[in-house]
């Protein structure tokens, strides 16, 4: 298991302990046993992690470990969910989760 999918399943744990549904959602395309695709269906760029909250908020995380940072079709993939008002973030730590979620639910 990679850091970033331990990051990712210590958020998914956090969001059960808020009653939160969230998906992880691959981006990707995987070669099947008989030589063809299988493309997951998402664009690529997007999240990690797809948030639903029980207070009808959704927001989405893309999960890293410092040094790495998102790739240009994640940035513009955030940029695009943020200028249609959804809450999007690069979060590198179990704590900036909880920060974030903690921000967004003390307005």
């Amino acid at each position: 298991m990679t850091p970033e999918h331990r990051l990712s399943n210590e958020i998914r744990i956090e969001c059960g302990t808020r009653n939160w549904l969230c998906f992880h959602i691959n981006v990707a395309k995987i070669r099947m046993s008989d030589g063809s695709y299988f493309n997951t269906g998402v664009p690529k760029g997007w999240p990690d992690l797809t948030i639903l909250t029980d207070t009808g908020i959704s927001f989405y995380i893309e999960t890293k470990i410092h040094p790495r940072k998102p790739t240009p079709e994640q940035l513009e993939f955030i940029a695009e969910l943020r200028s249609r008002g959804f809450i999007a973030e690069v979060i590198y730590t179990l704590n900036e989760f909880k920060s974030l979620a903690n921000r967004i639910f003390s307005k």
